[in-house]
């Protein structure tokens, strides 16, 4: 685990990619924090790109972020597994049988049942 004051003197360092000012002030949502590293999502305070930060005791470096996806998303979806083939495939053949919409008001009408029970 990197030491906070070690993290905030890299984030001077580090710059905007897009804008070129420094990230000091960026709003970040950790997104990692390993004994080696330390990853975030980064807003800038200027002109509000966004990117990933990485920071470790040999430097830091950033990363575009081109992405709908916001800091706590990204955290939430870290750690899920992947889609599989044949998950994507058995989607693909219930939407041929059967419009989305009616897919998903029928997973809603599930998921109240089951609240109620």
């Amino acid at each position: 685990m990197l030491a906070r004051k070690f993290i905030t003197e890299n984030l001077i360092r580090t710059r905007c990619y897009r804008c070129g000012k420094s990230l000091e002030n960026a709003k970040l949502v950790p997104i990692s924090d390993a004994p080696v590293a330390w990853i975030a999502h980064a807003v800038c305070p200027s002109c509000k790109a966004e990117s990933m930060v990485t920071i470790t005791p040999t430097g830091n470096g950033i990363v575009p972020v081109k992405s709908d996806l916001t800091g706590k998303e990204f955290k939430k979806f870290l750690g899920i597994r992947a889609v599989s083939y044949d998950e994507v495939l058995d989607l693909h053949l219930a939407i041929k049988k059967e419009n989305i919409w009616n897919l998903l008001h029928k997973k809603e009408k599930n998921l109240v049942k089951r609240r109620k029970a």
